[in-house]
């Protein structure tokens, strides 16, 4: 080939070549510069996932751009200037994207684009999940480098030029910022200031005066000592656990009731209030604290108090049940229930992350990076589980009285029926007769169920026509039995309890299920009264086998995983026991039903309205039935007193599960006659005597089997039916030995305790569900569902559909993980705040984009870290604080320190605070001597002016028995209104910041509020019976006891002076100014009302 030749192949084969190399550079250069920049800034408005494309105009897809929207198009290849994308990023004309102009760089990028041909390999818009998935992924990645999703940096405190005091690393790193901002801390409070804060900060109390006139001795000599045993004994107070929890109560909204139109109580609350002050009283590590609210029923070894007898980590799930639960059944209308999961998710995210989660629920977070997947992959989390009650007594609490009532039911029942088949004169023939004789009046509409049926053919019959009365009465019980045998032909029995156990998935609870189980014909003991048992009990599960107190549940796997298109279960229950159906796993379902009476109870395998299908029902006593108390009107529940007003505690409850059969069509099992065929398939009698001789039989025969534990339940009936007829030996009077075992029996039932309980979760049985996105929020329009999981940020694993198990048990580990950066930041940023009264962050619950910055980022990562390190303590997090020189300023500053750090971010005085709500009512009843100080227990009624018996808000005690507010009942509906007035936060919503407010009705509140009133009055007349003799005395006892601290000389001639005023005598020291409480009460009342009363320095 000559060179022209090669030439010319050379330069063919370089263009094939070369040309596709530039194409694919054109379209590298638009995946690297051009997309990621239209993804980030312009998508959002722009793009098949938005709403409402404004403009019209899509930027995602080529299509979209050279079409444009209703000012023409976008992007014209080649023609820079007549493209109004380039002009619109330029500023030429309008301005985008509007949150401020790109870089100049990115500018020329476009040009270089567009200049090229503007190519774009982008053929047809995405669809609306895929555009938002792709704007997500690049927002994502900008979002992760926000300053609290890093992982908390391990610095040293920095040095300072006055070490001397920088006792504790904390104050190295507030002093350090006061250095850099010129600024200098405030002197040291005194040693009453000191205290005072002290106490409050710890206790939410008051100091005790004798610590009030030691105290500062003590301090003055040898301060550091005296501060650090004072500090110590403070958190080793009851009371710390008290006021911490309140703090933590805040958080997660807690609440005694549910609110909306019933404001139904919420079962178990008071136990979680509870739970909470002993977890802090004991310092249990806030990682545990973690695990147990997010995930205590999956723990593998839960945390069992034994000084209470308690199972706490199944407390903590109650944590999710707080707030408001809209509507009586979350399901009556749509949105309701997703306006629930939104509160918990939001709850949730808050208390734990300090991020906003559900702002995702419609569309991906505008500024954090929370997608809206996360907050669904949160949702299949939280929904996998039952939300239930559950017993939270500690596992074997009854052992040994269960097993000792074990041994004396047997020995009861052998010594019955040792009486029973010795005492046989009573079923003889000739009694029998005479006994029935006087019964016939009685039977004359005696039904062939019933065991005196036969009897009454007899007594009807001659000689002449026994034979052919039999006859007729067997050819009557064959057809009438094999006809109910037909019909049950269409049943199938998933269990007949011939032996014990429940079908596969079936999950049980309480100590009633799991020692309920009796064969055929177990005694059921008589707890009072003459009468030695009640009756004989059929083959199945009775959770008051044993006794009445102990609790019991049956819950039954979803309703579309049970064979057959109807369920029937044959129960009978008593004392507030019933049955629950919950559709969609709603948070409140209002549709339950109480047992009352022996049958059979269907439940069928219909589709909701919605199309759901999932269905759980549940059989429960008191204690386990989430519901219970229903509100008034529901059921039977006809009175708002029914049950008493605490919360149903103490009450007996049971229930009896004795058949379970499936079928597909409606109606419920037949029964049957088999106790009439022993009877009624022999030989007919030839006489009436002989008649009665087989009937004596029939009975005998049943007393026989049972009394070798060989009992039919068709004997059951039938000795039932002897004992309700007093034929059987029954009372203490008639069998001596075996009434005082009864007696026995009944001494160690009253050791069983009534069962402790609370709302919480449980998972067991279940199949986990992944939640479907609702599209823009619409609750009407599903999108896919999303695979439960954490949130992306934190690398959180999205769970398999088919995986075991909810995820909360991973989400737990995940949370208090020291991997996590935010958990330990969180945590830590609120004690400092609970301490100093604001946070590092002042946001304590939105570490985000809408957040507050830290004022001390590198002292609040150490904080974490050593917090983490030193095993999550709560209480050695609050000492390290307290102890610190930052701590220990006083509230005096400067007038240029106060220019320069108005809000005083960078610690240089410690704030004068106002007490909390609770902290007010709190000292008003320690200064008056009203207060009690008994830990825990059920909450208290507030106060009320009108009573509204429909949704239990009754009235209490005016000082509600002296207890601290932490006790009194925080309802929904109408929360206590002297908490109210002093800014008790929204009990619906997580509050990580409660407002301080300063209005008319606070100050008219301490003046006129009968508690307040009361209380002075209280005070008053405690002064003059307990106080001193001495007027300057008395007036210094009150200054100690109300302010905690002497009063000056001049302080004393004032309050000497307003005595006076109050009274009529003119001498300081009469016995008529001593002894007069009106004057002391109105002291008091004005102590009270001085602003050194609600603050402290």
């Amino acid at each position: 080939m000559n060179r022209l030749g090669l030439s010319l192949v050379s330069g063919l084969v370089w263009c094939l070549f070369a040309a596709p190399t530039r194409a694919e550079e054109d379209v590298e250069f638009f995946e690297t510069r051009v997309r990621p920049v239209l993804v980030k800034h312009c998508y959002e408005c722009h793009s098949s996932s938005s709403a409402d494309p404004k403009g019209g105009l899509l930027v995602d897809s080529r299509e979209g751009l050279r079409q444009g929207g209703e000012s023409g198009p976008a992007i014209v290849p080649g023609q820079i200037n007549e493209s109004l994308l380039l002009q619109a990023i330029r500023y030429d004309s309008i301005e985008m994207p509007p949150i401020g102009k790109l870089p100049d760089s990115v500018i020329a990028d476009f040009e270089h684009w567009i200049q090229r041909g503007a190519v774009d390999p982008r053929d047809a818009p995405p669809s609306a999940i895929d555009a938002a998935e792709s704007l997500w992924k690049e927002q994502l990645a900008e979002r992760r480098d926000w300053w609290s999703l890093q992982a908390p940096n391990a610095v040293s405190p920095p040095e300072v030029q006055d070490e001397s005091w920088s006792i504790e690393p904390v104050d190295r790193f507030v002093r350090a910022a006061l250095d850099e901002a010129e600024l200098t801390p405030a002197a040291p409070a005194d040693a009453s200031t000191l205290l005072r804060r002290l106490s409050f900060v710890l206790t939410g109390l008051p100091p005790d005066p004798e610590r009030v006139r030691q105290f500062p001795a003590g301090y003055e000599t040898h301060p550091e000592a005296a501060l650090t045993t004072l500090v110590d004994e403070l958190l080793d107070s009851p009371h710390f656990g008290e006021r911490f929890s309140r703090h933590w109560m805040d958080v997660v909204r807690y609440t005694d009731t549910f609110g909306y139109e019933w404001d139904n109580p919420a079962k178990g609350s008071w136990e979680y209030r509870d739970y909470l002050i002993r977890a802090f009283n004991n310092d249990i590590g806030f990682d545990q604290l973690i695990r147990e609210q997010v995930a205590g029923d999956l723990l593998p070894e839960p945390r069992i108090d034994q000084a209470v007898q308690v199972n706490e980590s199944l407390i903590g799930p109650m944590f999710y049940h707080m707030g408001e639960h809209r509507h009586g059944s979350s399901l009556a209308f749509n949105g309701v229930h997703q306006e629930m999961i939104n509160n918990k998710i939001d709850a949730f995210s808050k208390t734990f992350l300090a991020m906003t989660v559900a702002c995702a629920r419609c569309h991906d977070h505008k500024l954090d990076a929370i997608s809206q997947a996360d907050y669904y992959a949160l949702a299949g989390m939280f929904m996998s589980p039952r939300w239930t009650a559950r017993v939270i007594d500690a596992p074997g609490i009854h052992d040994r009285e269960i097993a000792e009532l074990k041994k004396l039911r047997a020995q009861i029942q052998a010594e019955l029926a040792s009486q029973w088949q010795s005492d046989t004169g009573r079923l003889q023939a000739a009694k029998l007769k005479e006994w029935a004789t006087g019964q016939l009046g009685e039977w004359k509409d005696t039904a062939i169920d019933a065991p005196s049926f036969p009897l009454v053919r007899v007594l009807n019959s001659t000689e002449e026509n026994i034979e052919q009365n039999w006859q007729a009465l067997m050819a009557e019980w064959q057809t009438v039995h094999q006809e109910r045998l037909r019909t049950n032909e269409s049943f199938t029995i998933l269990a007949d309890f011939s032996e014990p156990g429940l079908p596969d998935g079936w999950i049980v609870e309480g100590d009633g299920i799991t020692d309920g189980y009796v064969r055929d014909g177990v005694p059921l003991i008589s707890l009072d009264g003459d009468t030695l048992i009640e009756r004989l009990l059929p083959r199945g599960y009775h959770t008051h086998a044993l006794s009445s107190k102990l609790p019991g549940a049956i819950r039954i796997p979803p309703q579309d995983q049970v064979p057959g298109q109807f369920l029937s279960l044959r129960l009978n229950g008593g004392e507030w026991s019933g049955t629950l159906v919950v559709p969609q796993n709603a948070f409140q379902n209002e549709p339950l039903s109480f047992l009352e009476e022996s049958g059979w109870m269907s439940f069928a395998d219909e589709p909701l309205k919605n199309g759901v299908s999932r269905v759980l029902t549940e059989v429960a006593t008191a204690a386990l039935h989430p519901n219970f108390p229903p509100r008034t009107g529901l059921a039977k529940v006809k009175d708002a007193r029914l049950p008493d007003e605490d919360i149903g505690l103490n009450k007996r409850s049971w229930f009896s599960l004795t058949g379970i059969v499936t079928h597909d069509t409606a109606g419920t099992p037949a029964e049957t006659l088999d106790e009439l065929a022993s009877l009624l398939t022999g030989k007919p009698p030839q006489s009436v005597d002989e008649a009665w001789h087989q009937l004596g039989d029939w009975f005998n025969g049943a007393v026989d089997r049972w009394a070798t534990n060989e009992a039919l339940a068709s004997d059951v009936k039938l000795l039932n039916w002897l004992l309700a007829q007093n034929l059987l030996i029954n009372h203490a009077v008639d069998a001596p030995k075996a009434a005082s075992l009864v007696k026995r029996y009944r001494e160690v039932e009253a050791r069983i305790t009534f069962p402790r309980s609370a709302v919480s979760m449980d998972e067991r049985g279940l199949e986990p569900l992944d939640y479907r996105l609702n599209l823009r929020g619409n609750v009407d329009d599903d999108g896919p569902a999303i695979p439960r999981g954490f949130l992306e940020v934190f690398d959180g694993p999205h769970l398999d559909a088919k995986s075991h198990g909810s995820g909360r048990l991973e989400l737990a580990e995940s949370l208090s993980s020291p991997q996590n950066p935010q958990t330990a930041r969180v945590y830590v940023n609120r004690v400092w705040y609970w301490v100093f009264g604001t946070g590092i962050v002042a946001t304590p619950s939105d570490f985000g984009k809408l957040g507050d910055r830290p004022s001390h980022p590198e002292l609040l990562d150490w904080l974490a870290i050593q917090f983490m390190n030193e095993g999550w303590s709560t209480k050695k997090l609050v000492r390290r604080l307290v102890l610190s020189q930052t701590f220990r300023q006083s509230g005096v500053t400067t007038e240029s320190a106060m220019e320069r750090d108005p809000e005083n971010r960078l610690r240089h005085h410690y704030p004068t605070r106002r007490l909390e709500a609770e902290a007010i009512r709190d000292n008003l009843l320690t200064v008056s001597g009203r207060l009690d100080a008994q830990l825990y227990g059920p909450p208290i009624n507030p106060p009320r002016t009108v009573e509204d018996g429909a949704k239990r808000l009754f009235s209490g005690p005016l000082d509600g028995l002296g207890r601290r507010s932490l006790y009194t009942q925080m309802s929904i509906m109408d929360p206590p209104k002297f908490l109210v007035c002093f800014n008790l936060p929204d009990l619906k919503l997580p509050t990580g910041h409660r407002d301080v407010t300063n209005v008319p009705a606070q100050a008219l509140a301490l003046l006129n509020d009968p508690l307040v009133v009361q209380l002075a009055d209280e005070w008053g007349t405690r002064l003059v019976h307990d106080g001193s003799p001495n007027p300057e005395e008395r007036v210094r006892a009150m200054f100690i006891q109300a302010l905690g601290r002497e009063p000056s000389a001049q302080e004393t001639a004032r309050w000497m002076e307003a005595a006076m005023s109050f009274s009529t005598c003119s001498e300081p020291e009469s016995d008529e100014l001593m002894t007069d409480t009106s004057v002391w009460t109105e002291l008091a009342h004005a102590m009270f009302n001085t602003k050194e009363f609600l603050y402290y320095r």
